[in-house]
């Protein structure tokens, strides 16, 4: 033991936490336990621990993914919810008949007009409900692609890469939507909502996964990890030596601060991408690793609501070009067609601007002789199972499964909200195209103001990520609620006028982007190091893949009853069933599962190593052979 302190005082020291005369513990000693900041990469045959340290974050890095996550979104949050569905029923309208006379076509200049379409040979849909199915043909579409790219984007630097393709060829499909001239050509809302729609999502996938990422390379996690490490060291170091008990006066030996609440050169001030700091406090007790995860919790949350912030300004000024467009352009057709491009082109643009600001941060290499095309659905359809490691690991990561499951449902109730509720705005309320982007750009505004709100509210009562995710779902289940529930009992309310169409908007937007953002903290919180896209790609795939659900039940619940306003019956009872499950995770559980998970592996790579030959030879042998050798010279 007194070697080991000698190597310790010898080592050149690093940036203190505190000012002291000792010299710090050494972060190569640090390095050795798992949850160090070292970056855990995943091969074929194991994790391997790279001894590399992180590169701290930079605050352009940052910045560019801020600015990254305003220029996808815009085409999910604009064209994707809004313009495409209602270019959708317009054109299924023209090429209509009336609802109550099937021998009569469709005349769409008639005010509050009803109209159906015939679809596979005798079935007639409301445009409504065709623009649903349409969506759910999507969320299908988006789940294969996901599930066929995602695994990718964790070797390489394959995340950054595709970005920038699937933005060429959302683009692409943006702009296509020209083609969609009358309603002949119908059938390309089909193919192009789709493939746009599955762009995003995929961009969405590889964007979040940087979230976790940044949070293990944030300077204040890193601070974190260094000190609760350092502190557990120097406690068993005392312990084992029997030197004396640990005491508030010992908290700070070794040139480390062991008290909760001590933080180096920290402001106590929150800025974009940095966490929160609380002053010292010299009654504090010992600096742990649960202190340690209330960090990086925290960093998670500030991220991710200014990520949203960014989101929403990006949509705002979009929506509000959108707006001129349609103005301008006297509400027609064609004015969602330039609208719809506009989104894409934007979206290109600037993904490509800000790519030299935003770093890779790669991971390993793709494995010798797999082709990234091939490579996902390579790892689920070889011919042993347990070798499609996400799905393997989650009967060892049991917190994080569950939430993915409760995410699957909560999420589908989310998007089928949305999408009633703009259905029923422009086929009952008879909204034009430009209240329709009023309201949307009115839901970004709010979504901004709520994103500072909740923001406040979690730092100034210290509430968990959990209880966040609870609360903006207790939001939502009482706005569906009251959607659903006046129809029994009166004709005068829920959803019947616009100004509860405004009301409902504003309410939305003030807990949308909480809602959304603390669900991606709680998978970034749980989810393993070094697997951060696949498990973003299934976070992404419980919300896309289940979104076809939502609008296909409801779209066939208004083919039955002829009123829209039933459907609001399914979402409601997908939030109670999903919110009995979320209360089932325990998250200090979960982060405990993710840090055995990656030991396990690592024990499992070390096992699977080949044991080095070992010759054995007699004493008389090397003798001989020195002989032998001395005889040479």
């Amino acid at each position: 033991m007194a070697d080991e302190i000698n190597v310790l005082s010898q080592t050149q020291p690093r940036k203190p936490f505190i000012e002291s005369e000792r010299a710090p513990l050494p972060m190569s000693t640090l390095s050795l336990d798992p949850i160090s900041p070292s970056i855990p990469y995943r091969t074929e045959n194991g994790l391997h621990l790279e001894e590399a340290k992180i590169v701290p974050l930079k605050r352009t890095e940052v910045r560019a993914w801020y600015f990254q996550n305003a220029t996808y979104c815009v085409y999910g949050w604009v064209s994707a919810v809004m313009m495409v569905p209602l270019l959708i029923q317009d054109i299924a309208a023209k090429g209509g008949v009336e609802a109550s006379n099937h021998a009569i076509p469709c005349d769409t200049s008639v005010p509050g007009y009803k109209c159906v379409k015939r679809i596979f040979g005798d079935h007639y849909l409301d445009p409504g409900t065709i623009s649903l199915y349409i969506s759910s043909l999507s969320a299908i579409v988006s789940f294969v692609v996901s599930l066929s790219i995602a695994a990718v984007a964790d070797h390489g630097s394959y995340r950054k890469i595709l970005l920038v393709v699937f933005a060429i060829i959302g683009c692409i499909a943006s702009v296509a939507f020209f083609l969609v001239q009358s309603p002949s050509t119908f059938w390309l809302t089909a193919v192009l909502s789709p493939l746009a729609w599955a762009c995003y999502n995929v961009s969405s996938v590889f964007s979040n996964a940087f979230l976790p990422i940044y949070v293990r390379a944030h300077p204040k996690v890193l601070e974190a990890v260094e000190r609760a490490t350092a502190c557990r060291i120097m406690h068993e170091i005392d312990e084992k030596n029997e030197i004396h008990s640990i005491d508030d006066n010992d908290y700070g030996s070794g040139n480390v601060d062991c008290r909760v609440g001590s933080h180096s050169n920290n402001s106590g001030s929150t800025q974009p991408g940095q966490a929160l700091t609380t002053p010292m406090d010299t009654d504090a007790p010992v600096f742990s690793t649960t202190e340690q995860r209330k960090v990086e919790e925290q960093v998670s949350n500030d991220l991710s609501a200014w990520c949203t912030v960014a989101s929403n300004v990006g949509s705002v000024v979009v929506q509000g070009v959108c707006i001129g467009i349609s103005i301008g352009m006297g509400n027609s057709l064609m004015s969602l067609r330039v609208a719809i491009a506009f989104t894409g082109v934007w979206w290109l643009i600037w993904t490509i601007a800000v790519m030299p600001w935003l770093d890779a941060r790669p991971g390993p290499p793709l494995p010798k002789g797999r082709n990234w095309i091939v490579y996902s659905w390579s790892k689920i359809l070889r011919a042993n199972p347990s070798d499609f490691k996400t799905l393997r690991s989650m009967r060892q990561l049991s917190q994080v499964t569950k939430f993915i499951f409760a995410w699957f449902i909560l999420s589908d109730g989310v998007n089928t909200v949305t999408s009633l509720l703009y259905v029923i705005t422009y086929q009952d309320l008879n909204f034009s195209h430009t209240k329709s982007l009023v309201m949307t750009i009115l839901v970004s505004i709010m979504a901004f103001v709520g994103a500072y709100l909740f923001l406040f509210i979690r730092q100034y009562w210290k509430l968990s990520t959990k209880f966040m995710i609870m609360l903006t779902l207790g939001l939502y289940a009482l706005l569906t609620a009251y959607f659903v529930t006046p129809s029994y009992f009166t004709t005068q309310f829920g959803l019947r006028h616009e100004w509860e169409v405004w009301v409902s908007v504003v309410y939305l937007g003030l807990i949308i982007s909480t809602f959304y953002g603390v669900a991606r903290v709680m998978v970034a919180e749980l989810c393993p190091k070094g697997d951060e896209n696949e498990w973003f790609s299934l976070f992404q795939l419980a919300d896309k893949g289940s979104s076809w659900i939502g609008p296909f039940v409801t779209g066939a619940i208004q083919s039955i009853t002829g009123e829209f306003r039933t459907g609001f019956w399914f979402p409601l009872a997908l939030f109670v069933v999903g919110a009995v499950l979320l209360i089932t995770v325990d998250v200090n559980k979960g982060k405990d599962e993710a840090i055995a998970y990656v030991k396990s592996e690592e024990t499992k790579r070390q096992l699977s190593l080949p044991i080095p030959s070992v010759t054995i030879t007699t004493t008389a042998e090397n003798a001989t052979h020195h002989e032998t050798h001395k005889g040479r010279f």
